[in-house]
């Protein structure tokens, strides 16, 4: 588990006690850049696990989130078991924790009550809408804020119907931002030998990934769902579809010489991305025509030709066979079970060195870090006859 000596985060230790997408994810990008990473789940394991598909104890986020941790259960309502969190958070460099506002309060797990024992201690809290405020107490999932912030809005049918975003992109966002807001209070504590308490809520996070769309609407834009240029969009081709986008003036002309129609480059109306709005209907109807009597491989090849953005339009399967994708390496394998393995992506910005590495099961390693924390077999023994902790158990045997 020791991470390569090179790597900026070696040394690290993190005690991840949050669950789900963001404060996993976090956790993870810390990881990958060198950090040791001890996931703390309740009896029951990370509520992530019973998401979606699954595989002996693991679902598509319990893996994609946790890549190289190792995996304790440890029952908090316990006195034991809480007694175990403060040796574990004592020895370690950042804590991050996903419960509601006033949970780690009535646990004593607190940043007031562990900073006293670790005053160096980096404390993240993860929420759905912040520690303080007139919803600080509400549940919130990515779905709820995706409702709330304009994000459905955004992503609207043709009949004007709001839509999910179907990723959860805001809780993967939210998971980015913290891990920036860590490497930033890590950075204060290497300098200034300080530790702090980190907050990032899933509200902040959705604020700021729409910030433009949120200013360009503020300008006057009208709908945040409309394009921000003409032409841009998705049309289908002979064989599949295709995302054109005309950036710029310039591009727009681009576009004309790849698609064969002079004519509208010397259309005066056409001259501005302003006019063209107004002529947008118009445009997309030719395109739409233009781009089904040929394959999209022939317009991909025409566009990029031309220096014009455009894009196939792929499904994952494809998106993983894709040829710079395999050139860049971007995929490596993980083992799900000994027969089951699944595609998983370097985090962008890393050597790739978490090549190989699996998520752990529920409690996979219980009994090795409460040999590290140095409990003899009488008193591992004890912790599990309490039922203060627990360890991985198939389900398919």
């Amino acid at each position: 588990m020791t991470a390569s000596a090179s790597l900026p985060y070696s040394g690290l230790k993190i005690l991840d006690l949050s669950q789900g997408i963001a404060g996993p994810y976090c956790a993870m990008i810390l990881l990958e850049n060198g950090a040791e990473v001890i996931k703390v789940e309740p009896p029951a394991g990370d509520w992530g696990r019973a998401i979606g598909n699954q595989v002996d104890g693991m679902s598509a986020l319990s893996t994609a989130y946790n890549l190289g941790k190792r995996s304790i259960c440890i029952d908090a309502s316990t006195k034991q078991g809480r007694a175990l969190l403060h040796s574990l958070a004592a020895q370690a460099d950042v804590v991050i924790e996903s419960f509601r506002p006033g949970v780690t309060e009535r646990l004593g797990l607190s940043y007031e009550e562990l900073s006293k024992e670790n005053p160096g201690l980096v404390y993240v809290s993860v929420t759905a809408f912040g520690s303080a405020g007139p919803y600080a107490a509400r549940p919130g999932s990515d779905s709820t804020l995706q409702a709330m912030s304009g994000m459905m809005v955004v992503n609207k049918d043709a009949n004007q119907n709001p839509r999910k975003v179907g990723i959860l992109a805001i809780d993967i966002a939210t998971g980015i931002y913290t891990a920036q807001a860590t490497s930033t209070a890590l950075y204060r504590r290497a300098t200034q030998g300080k530790g702090t308490h980190v907050e990032v809520s899933l509200l902040d996070a959705a604020a700021a990934m729409q910030s433009g769309a949120i200013i360009d609407e503020a300008l006057g834009g009208g709908s945040v769902s409309q394009p921000l240029s003409v032409p841009a969009g998705t049309f289908a081709t002979q064989d599949g579809h295709i995302n054109v986008t005309s950036l710029h003036d310039r591009m727009f002309l681009s576009l004309c010489r790849a698609i064969g129609k002079n004519d509208w480059a010397e259309d005066a109306r056409f001259t501005t991305a302003a006019q063209r709005f107004s002529y947008a209907e118009e445009i997309n109807t030719s395109l739409k025509q233009i781009f089904r009597e040929k394959p999209t491989a022939h317009w991909v090849k025409k566009l990029n030709e031309q220096g014009v953005v455009c894009g196939k339009v792929s499904g994952y399967a494809d998106f993983l066979e894709d040829p710079q994708v395999v050139h860049r390496k971007i995929f490596t394998r993980s083992a799900v079970t000994a027969s089951v393995n699944v595609p998983v992506p370097r985090i962008p910005g890393t050597s790739g060195a978490g090549a190989g590495k699996r998520a752990p099961r529920r409690g996979e390693h219980t009994r090795e870090i409460l040999a590290q924390l140095g409990l003899d077999e009488k008193q591992q023994r004890e912790l599990f006859d309490s039922s203060a902790v627990s360890t991985y158990q198939s389900t398919s045997e």
